[in-house]
């Protein structure tokens, strides 16, 4: 790796962290340009709060634009569930009904023994409740249980986003025993 990469890389790290741990309680998006590959690329981060007992993997959510959460004390690859939330720009401030479709597709093209099923959705006071699903597919080693809850969030500019934040784990055991961080994350977005 160049000096220069290394500085890249480095910087990235500080900027991620040093935000993170200014971000603001509740919801609201912010924007982070990243150095990806030598060009520039839009970040969109939720504003989320870390439950205890987990933590953010820093390298992870830049590497996949999206701010993962891990148990304490396991790594990425290790981690029988994660918590993550992606923030997409939502330019033609479409309702979220437009983009769970897709959503559910992707489900289904994981694995065909999918069960999907839509939960009650959860207020989030005077911002839009949040929309839920739940996947089960015990075929899958891996990620074969999830939930996701979709809503829409601003930034301080105006600008709509649609926020997907998602308990993916390996087992129904590891998605029980995540369950109650990811409902604590949700109920502080």
């Amino acid at each position: 790796m160049s000096f220069n990469a290394l500085l890249r890389r480095i910087a990235a790290a500080f900027v991620l962290g040093a935000l993170a741990a200014g971000l603001p309680a509740r919801g609201e998006i912010q924007k982070f340009m990243l150095d990806c590959e030598g060009k520039l690329c839009a970040f969109f981060r939720a504003s989320i709060v870390v439950p205890d007992g987990w933590v953010e993997d820093y390298e992870a959510t830049r590497y996949f634009k999206a701010v993962m959460l891990l148990p304490k004390g396991l790594d990425f690859d290790k981690a029988p569930a994660k918590i993550y939330a992606v923030a997409r720009f939502n330019r033609n401030k479409q309702p979220i009904s437009d983009f769970l479709p897709d959503n559910i597709a992707d489900w289904k093209e994981r694995a065909k023994d999918a069960k999907i099923t839509r939960l009650d959705s959860l207020a989030r006071g005077d911002k839009p409740a949040f929309v839920r699903y739940e996947f089960e597919a015990p075929s899958l080693d891996e990620q074969g249980y999830e939930s996701q809850a979709v809503t829409s969030d601003g930034d301080k500019d105006g600008n709509q986003f649609i926020v997907t934040i998602t308990l993916s784990a390996n087992s129904r055991e590891a998605f029980k025993a995540a369950e109650p961080a990811y409902l604590a994350v949700l109920n502080k977005y």
